[in-house]
């Protein structure tokens, strides 16, 4: 039987100053830009120099994010690291294919090749906690993280006794994004953060990068955050409204049972109109949180909208800014979060004091 996960420590880094002490959204970061590159910490506080002169940007974001949960969590090692990573390492490799069709194959750095390969972060991460323990990254594209999740449940369900590292991590590509562009993935209709979600909706999409990094056990402690007793992912479904009630009739609850929801809108309209069918299907009168239009979307945003809600389990508050609709409710005890991107990949994720 697959058992809660507590949380005690937690970090991640993103277009908001998120790794500032005590940041809980109370001011947003406005951006007219699209794509939007996530805020760089002072890495070398974590990470020494020389280290830090050979990684890429996911493992520099990954490395940093985790040592922070570290620290927050009072703990030194862990016995396990999973990741999710949609994209993994993009830049390196753009970088190796650029250079095999320049140089025909011949005399190829072999650096952004190995370097290019989606476990990298996790490599990197257990290599400088000289963890030798499970290591797994996940690649499911937009459901990368809720399939670590997942995983990290299955795994403390079987080693009751042990401390886990779960995050996601991707970032931007030149090239990648270019693409994008060309199959009208990316708006370019006024892009904005924060991203209006109202009238007149447009097509497409903020897209940024993220990494965001959770010390679990399946034990409370004093330092407990919270705890995720439920998680699921679809690649695809016809009826997001059934999906979403069935995931919440497993777990033996109605919508009336949730506090909150954490809504995936990120102001493409011919997606976002899934959100609202959930909402006005099964959680009217329910408050409503956004969190892509300020962090932008990515394949594993879904860490960081796990840190939100934890974040406001924690502080019993819904950050002005990322209040949607729906009242301010008295007490906020259990919260769920709805995701999906490009009408595909669906995640769910029930979070609980």
């Amino acid at each position: 039987m697959i058992k809660p996960v507590y949380i005690h420590g937690m970090a991640g880094i993103s277009i908001q100053p998120t790794t500032e002490t005590d940041y809980f959204f109370d001011s947003i970061l406005p951006y007219t830009q699209n794509p939007i590159p996530a805020r760089d910490p002072d890495y070398k506080s974590l990470i020494p120099p020389l280290q830090l002169r050979r990684m890429n940007k996911s493992m520099r974001m990954a490395i940093f994010a985790s040592q922070s949960a570290l620290q927050k969590a009072n703990r030194t090692t862990v016995d396990a690291v999973i990741t999710g990573s949609g994209l993994g390492c993009l830049r390196d490799s753009e970088r190796f294919v650029e250079a095999l069709l320049t140089d025909e194959g011949q005399a190829l750095n072999p650096t952004p090749f190995i370097q290019s390969t989606h476990n990298m972060a996790a490599a990197a991460i257990a290599l400088a906690l000289k963890c030798n323990g499970y290591n797994m990254t996940y690649v499911n594209n937009a459901n990368s993280f809720e399939s670590a999740l997942l995983d990290g449940m299955v795994y403390l369900s079987e080693h009751p006794d042990a401390t886990i590292l779960l995050g996601g991590v991707d970032e931007l590509g030149e090239r990648t994004t270019d693409f994008w562009n060309i199959a009208e993935y990316l708006k370019r209709d006024a892009p904005a953060v924060p991203t209006a979600l109202g009238a007149p909706p447009t097509p497409g999409e903020i897209i940024a990068e993220g990494s965001t990094f959770f010390v679990a056990s399946s034990h409370p402690s004093a330092a407990t955050i919270g705890k995720v007793t439920a998680v699921e992912a679809r690649l695809e479904s016809d009826e997001p409204m059934a999906l979403v009630d069935r995931f919440l009739q497993k777990n033996g609850l109605g919508a009336h049972a949730i506090d909150a929801v954490l809504m995936g809108y990120n102001g493409d309209s011919r997606y976002d109109g899934i959100y609202r069918e959930v909402t006005q299907s099964l959680f009217t009168g329910v408050p409503i949180i956004g969190f892509k239009h300020v962090l932008g979307e990515y394949d594993t945003v879904i860490a960081a909208a796990l840190a939100l809600a934890l974040q406001m389990l924690r502080e019993q508050r819904i950050p002005t800014a990322l209040h949607l609709g729906g009242p301010q409710p008295k007490q906020l005890t259990r919260l769920l979060i709805y995701t999906q991107r490009r009408g595909r990949n669906h995640g769910l994720v029930l979070v609980e004091r």
